[in-house]
């Protein structure tokens, strides 16, 4: 690795050590500096001193050039690499691939797919993740990467035969058919630092739970230590239900997001809609089969999931099979298949549910499930891959495995009907049924399972699944849901009398699920007769915005109008919660021409603004609303006598493209409150089209924004440039939107036009302000700026969780002062130097860009003081060349969730304090959840031997979260307490260091006391 790598991997300030890189191999060290290096490798861990032994070995063994050294002296020629090795095996496994049976279905990709891939490459993400329910399409959309993406080379990694053993780093040099060595991960480093394009390793199909677990974690390892962007990952994981990535943060900063710009999967795949499935079957249908419009209603809805059209087209049969479910096509296919093979469909069956149980049993054990040696053992050795190749195929070391998890899950579940079917009504099939259940939450596998297994049990015996829902000892939070939602539309088991219990049971504390699982059942409404609009509106006071859109999604699909009216007569426009929610969906419940108008026009005077706002709010979903309705309703929310109103208002016109609202736009554009033009400017940044009219109308009233705040003419500079057009004669909001516009391009969360991005890129180029012309030169020249210059990145920042390193607080007042301590401990190796309150309180947050601008090789933390507008926080410090933010005292989740938005943006890490009495697991676990990626113990001066000690509060810290924490105590060399006692991966000092005499011996002699450095020799 190069010498300022090697400097951060050690945790060493890089501004201390450039001298290094310039004198190359006639580098001598100081002695302290030799010396510090001797006693942190003597007091290394044993696989640290392997690795750095294996390192030395490597390096002593390559020529100046690096290239290997023969024993003759002579070095030899250039080795394919890393990706070259693996571009020749996927080649190879594509073209075996190619020649297996082809599926009667084409390929039908994502639309823009390549796009994605080439944005995740030119982004800072190193990881693109994709998720789908079993059959969507996912291991088809990975093989068509690696066969379609040009100038990237693929690794083709199949996880379905991986167990908890599995090491990611040897794989993929086993891959590229490439000694592992004492240490994989370290080779691996070694190797991707060689890569001369990018490496996408596709990891694919991890199948129980504890596999993806492990994936997760080492792949979370691999990201800390392997810093190559050449070597990318795309892993690609079955849901529902979803990952939880909190726990693997490395990876969970290093993957790339949707458009969307929230936390989730870069790519969802889900089945096909209507028109995509009727063009795929009328495009690949044989004469024999009937068209896709032909098929019966359910039917064609099963097979919008590729998987089961595939399946019904190689059962060469679409004949009607009774009420169509998912487990009656799976099962319906899987014997002709078997019979088409010429095979004893009952026997194959046996044979085949035998391997399902097998591999399956580890995934669910259970006192009351009979071992797999208690039944006649079965057999899969008179199947072979040539005879059923739709349902299994060879797996590793010549055994059979199952060409999808649906089989397999189908095979299990049937099995498992019959068996608690044995058991009646009991305590046995209630404990079976509330466990299966409860582990769906954390295995998508046993999902499937259940699934099918309550669709099984459902037409073979629904009686037995009525008496269980309606046990007093089933479950209320996970398995009635379940049976619900998984059983699909006409269940028999759901008889009116089991859906009146399940309406009244849902009304408790915990009945959430229960209530939303009841609204997406239509057979509910039958049930519940007349009474099912008054309990709708029970469920909506009682659970309130949680069940919003479940409560709208059945009005508009099959709630009959007249209980749609009821609901609306029932409601009582003088409770405020009922009046917001009408309000929000007043598309779907209120129009201007019928009996329900006088309730709109309530709306629009009603005396809470909460009411009158959420007008706006359905204006902006998008809905398809009659023109003149929304004309009515702006033009009345426009001229509203509260801000906040209006503010919604604009931004709602800001985003409608719809006809007949553009002289509102004028209107509020003039409003008297500048928060209001700031949210016609941000809905106007959303429009997709008549881009240049939102922009022009703009510019026109430039001279309105002259006088206006700062973040307003911020947002209008914005507008101006992402549309290509001349900013305003204003430098400072110009170099702000200048400046985000870049750092998102780089960050990968906005993409422009080609041509308006270079020329953005040219303006910041040509810019006079250092920290922007710094973010357009990493564009310009991207891949070739040093990390430094790049920021540290939400990445790299997550990477210190286990390291050692020094923070200091320059809590000072004077400028000067600030930047004659911050060089000063710099040079003596510290990492980190935080910009205190106090001096941004003094001079502004240009103190941050001062310091930053002086101390380059410095990682500049600001501490921002806000009990709300997290957002802004972060934006304004990280103008300012901030590489870290600090966030003191955030009032809520949502004002973390969207500092923490903002930090994804921009790609600046935030570390938050943690307030006192919010030391509990439950906070620090939300906060995680938020999106932070620190933090920080402060200790507030003003205690002074009171409180307790700040490293017993980073301990429970780090006991809950893998995130880095910060601590700060006054410590200073002399306190053995931070050296004893390892809670923590950054040390914040402040007043021990920026007081002394002498800043830099001072900062040596702490990093000495922590064994960080060597310290001073008087």
């Amino acid at each position: 690795m190069s010498v300022r790598g090697f400097a951060e991997h050690l945790g060493v300030n890089p501004a201390a050590i450039s001298n290094w890189e310039k004198r190359g191999s006639a580098t001598r060290m100081r002695y302290e500096t030799q010396q510090m290096l001797d006693v942190d490798l003597a007091r290394s861990p044993i696989e640290v001193k392997q690795r750095f032994a294996q390192a030395l070995k490597a390096s002593v063994a390559a020529g100046p050039n690096g290239a290997p050294v023969l024993a003759d002296g002579g070095a030899t020629s250039a080795k394919p690499d890393l990706g070259t090795r693996s571009r020749e095996r996927t080649k190879a496994i594509l073209a075996a691939l190619s020649r297996q049976q082809p599926d009667d279905l084409v390929y039908t990709p994502p639309a823009d797919v390549q796009r994605q891939i080439a944005d995740l490459l030119v982004s800072t993400a190193r990881v693109y993740l994709v998720t789908g329910p079993p059959g969507c399409g996912k291991t088809s959309f990975v093989r068509h990467l690696a066969s379609h993406v040009p100038g990237v080379d693929f690794q083709l990694l199949s996880a379905d035969s991986w167990t908890e053993d599995i090491d990611l780093a040897r794989e993929i040099l086993r891959y590229g058919s490439l000694p592992a060595g004492v240490d994989p991960l370290l080779t691996l480093e070694d190797e991707s630092q060689s890569l001369c394009r990018p490496l996408l390793v596709l990891i694919d199909g991890p199948q129980s739970r504890a596999v993806v677990d492990k994936v997760c974690r080492q792949l979370d390892g691999t990201l800390r230590q392997v810093l190559s962007v050449n070597l990318r990952f795309l892993l690609v994981l079955r849901t529902p239900p979803d990952v939880e990535l909190a726990p693997y943060p490395v990876l969970a900063a290093a993957v790339m997001h949707g458009q969307g710009r929230g936390v989730g999967p870069s790519l969802r795949l889900d089945r096909w809609d209507a028109g995509t499935a009727r063009n795929v079957w009328n495009a690949q249908r044989h004469a024999n089969e009937p068209p896709f419009d032909a098929l019966p209603a359910r039917i064609r809805n099963l097979v919008r999931l590729p998987l089961y059209m595939s399946l019904i087209r190689a059962a060469k049969s679409t004949e009607p099979f009774g009420q169509a479910n998912a487990y009656r096509l799976v099962d319906f296919c899987v014997a002709s298949i078997l019979k088409a093979a010429g095979l004893d469909v009952e026997r194959a069956t046996a044979d085949l549910t035998a391997l399902a149980r097998r591999q399956l049993a580890a995934a669910w054990t259970h006192h009351l499930l009979p071992t797999i040696e208690d039944d006649p053992p079965g057999s899969a050795d008179g199947l072979s891959t040539s005879s059923v190749a739709r349902l299994v195929r060879s797996g590793p070391f010549g055994s059979l495995t199952f060409q999808h998890d649906v089989i397999r899950e189908y095979l299990f579940a049937r099995w498992l009907a019959q068996h608690i079917e044995s058991h009646g009504r009991s305590a046995v099939t209630i404990e079976l049924l509330n466990d299966l259940a409860a582990r769906t939450n954390t295995s998508a596998d046993l999902r499937g399972v259940l699934e099918f297994f309550l669709q099984g049990l459902d037409a073979a015996s629904p009686e037995l699944l009525a008496a269980v829902a309606q046990s007093p000892s089933i479950n209320l939070t996970a398995t009635l849901p379940l049976m619900l939602d998984l059983t699909g539309e006409s269940a028999s088991f759901a008889t009116a009398e089991v859906l009146r219990a399940c309406a009244s049971r849902c009304l408790h504390d915990n009945g959430l699920p229960l209530a939303r699982a009841l609204l997406r059942t239509s057979a509910a409404v039958t049930a519940l007769g007349a009474e099912y609009p008054r309990w709708m509106l029970r469920v909506l006071r009682r659970f309130g915005p949680a069940v919003w859109s479940d409560i709208v999604a059945r009005v508009e699909t099959q709630l009959p109008i007249a209980a749609a009216h009821d609901f609306v007569r029932l409601t009582q426009l003088d409770i405020v919660e009922d009046a917001v929610f009408l309000a929000r969906h007043f598309y779907v419940f209120l129009t201007a021409d019928d009996s329900t108008s006088h309730q709109l026009k309530t709306l629009l005077a009603h005396p809470d603004w909460r009411a009158r706002a959420a007008l706006a709010e359905g204006i902006r979903a998008g809905q398809v609303i009659p023109r003149h309705t929304v004309i009515s309703i702006m033009e009345s929310l426009t001229a509203d006598r509260d801000y906040k109103v209006r503010a919604a208002a604009a931004e709602a016109a800001g985003r409608s493209t719809a006809p007949g609202l553009e002289h509102l736009l004028s209107t509020l554009l003039d409003d008297r409150n500048w928060h209001v033009r700031e949210r016609l400017l941000q809905g106007l940044s959303f429009r997709v089209g008549d881009e240049d009219s939102a922009a022009d109308l703009v510019f026109r009233r430039q001279e309105a924004w002259r006088t206006g705040p700062r973040n307003v003419r911020v947002a209008a500079q914005r507008l101006l440039l992402e549309r290509g057009k001349r900013p305003l004669q204003d430098e400072d909001s110009s170099r702000s939107a200048l400046f985000g516009l870049l750092r998102e391009i780089r960050t990968g969360t906005l993409r422009l036009p080609t041509n308006v991005q270079s020329a953005l890129i040219r303006q910041g180029v040509a810019s006079k302000d250092w920290v922007v012309r710094t973010e357009a030169n990493l564009l310009e020249h991207h891949g070739t700026a040093t990390s430094v210059a790049a920021g540290l990145g939400k990445e790299a920042f997550r990477r210190l969780r286990g390291g050692c390193a020094l923070q200091v607080a320059l809590d000072v007042r004077d400028l000067d002062h600030a930047i004659t301590v911050g060089r000063a401990v710099a040079s003596a190796g510290v990492q980190f130097i935080e910009i205190g309150d106090p001096l941004i309180k003094s001079v502004g947050v240009q103190a941050i860009s001062a310091v930053k601008q002086r101390i380059p090789g410095a990682w500049i933390v600001a501490e921002m003081m806000s009990a709300d507008w997290g957002r802004d926080q972060v934006v304004l410090a990280t103008e300012a060349g901030a590489d870290v933010v600090l966030l003191i005292g955030p009032a809520s989740i949502a004002s973390v969730s969207a500092a923490a938005e903002a930090s994804r943006r921009l790609g600046v890490p935030i570390v938050i304090d943690v307030p006192e009495g919010r030391l509990v697991q439950g906070w620090v676990q939300d906060m995680e959840r938020a999106g932070v990626d620190g933090f920080a113990i402060t200790t507030n001066i003003d205690l002074g031997v009171a409180g307790s000690h700040p490293l017993d509060q980073a301990q429970f810290i780090r006991s809950w979260t893998r995130l880095p924490v910060a601590v700060s105590g006054g410590f200073e060399p002399t306190d053995l307490e931070a050296r004893r006692r390892r809670s923590w991966d950054i040390l914040v000092v402040g007043r021990g260091v920026t007081d002394s005499l002498d800043p830099a011996v001072a900062a040596r002699d702490l990093a000495a006391s922590i064994e960080l450095t060597e310290g001073h020799s008087s």
